[in-house]
């Protein structure tokens, strides 16, 4: 059985993720600006693999955004971020959001997005996924989650399968 069977054995919403999507269009949002701190620098790397691919979002702009797909945008991105079906954090009271994740014709969460989300939800906090997307993996060759999601999803839920064995011990 493949790394992405396995997923959507796990998590049976997966199936109404994985419907053809038309293709993504680039957004450019306001990167949150991190306070200077021993961790700057791991920060920064973060903002800056997710600038190649989207950027981050405030809450306010993703719910701007889910207008157009929902009469009810904050139900629904509520629902998204408890279910952890979205990649998410907090900072300074403010929740952002890594746009690699959504279909920016009609908001949809990308359904390879979603497969990994399957994997490290149950050991891995909103931070700690926030940055496992970002940073490079050894399961990956040392290649960076979020760059080879399009290319070798397969690979990707295989490296978040291995961490979550991993971060269970």
């Amino acid at each position: 059985m493949s790394a992405l069977s396995m997923a959507y054995e796990r998590c049976p919403f997966l199936a109404e993720a994985a419907a053809p999507r038309a293709p993504r269009s680039d957004l450019r949002t306001s990167a949150p600006r991190w306070p200077a701190a021993n961790e700057e620098s791991r920060r920064a790397a973060m903002v800056q693999v997710y600038d190649r691919r989207g950027g981050l979002a405030r809450s306010d702009e993703v719910l701007f955004m889910l207008r157009r797909r929902t009469s009810q945008p904050l139900s629904m991105l509520a629902r998204w971020i408890v279910d952890r079906r979205v990649v998410s954090f907090e900072w300074q009271a403010e929740r952002f959001l890594p746009m690699f994740q959504f279909d920016l014709a009609d908001m949809a969460i990308q359904p390879g997005t979603a497969a990994v989300l399957c994997e490290l939800a149950d050991v891995f906090d909103e931070w700690e996924t926030a940055t496992w997307f970002a940073e490079p993996s050894a399961w990956l060759h040392g290649r960076v989650p979020v760059d080879v999601l399009e290319s070798d999803l397969e690979a990707v839920v295989g490296a978040a399968r291995a961490d979550r064995f991993v971060a269970r011990g």
